[in-house]
């Protein structure tokens, strides 16, 4: 009797490649919105999350630190606003989840949360948990992933590349993330506020 000893990804060291695909499948069922806009839009969409790092392997997100469920942001890349025009598309691409109309978060299956914002609504400031999303054990520090990536690698968030900056019409601070993608386009620049929105499943469950 033969014995396969071929390698599953739990039993070897995985490629830059297959991480990079796995952690964009924990979110999305079908590249078709995210081909789209590349395309359309000229955009290059990118994750965000301390976690990020973990979550190509873990079968639901509560395995990452047995506790909370980690929490990402998307970022369309757009900086037109066209991109709110592809929402149907976009929840149409993405794995089983839950979602209560207007909200900015949305909850997948395997319990992870995705801040949602910046698609969906195409704010000047992107609200969110910065919390939970910018920082690593109370240190400034986060790692992102851009779709589109000439090596596949993460990269790493921080100082001087977040930053906090004052608004120039109020007395509000913000969180300034510059992002920069392995070709030669253009650094992605967004700010952040934080936001005490109750995630969509505990609305659900009222």
């Amino acid at each position: 009797m033969s014995s396969n000893n071929a390698d599953t990804p739990s039993t070897r060291l995985l490629s830059k490649q297959e991480r990079h695909y796995m952690l964009w499948d924990n979110f999305f069922s079908s590249y078709e919105w995210l081909e789209a806009v590349e395309s359309e839009l000229e955009s290059n969409p990118v994750l965000i999350g301390a976690e990020l790092g973990a979550l190509h392997l873990t079968k639901s997100s509560t395995d990452i630190n047995n506790s909370e469920p980690a929490y990402v942001t998307l970022l369309s890349g757009d900086n037109s606003g066209d991109v709110v025009y592809m929402r149907d598309l976009f929840m149409n691409s993405l794995k089983p989840h839950k979602y209560t109309e207007g909200a900015t978060e949305i909850t997948f299956d395997s319990g992870i949360i995705l801040n949602v914002a910046d698609v969906l609504f195409s704010p000047e400031i992107v609200p969110a948990n910065t919390q939970k999303l910018l920082f690593d054990r109370g240190t400034l520090r986060s790692t992102y992933s851009f779709w589109k990536s000439a090596d596949f690698a993460l990269r790493v968030l921080e100082p001087p590349f977040i930053s906090l900056a004052k608004s120039n019409i109020s007395d509000e601070w913000f969180l300034v993330a510059q992002l920069m993608p392995q070709d030669d386009s253009q650094t992605l620049e967004r700010w952040f506020e934080d936001s005490e929105e109750v995630h969509s499943t505990d609305r659900e469950s009222r």
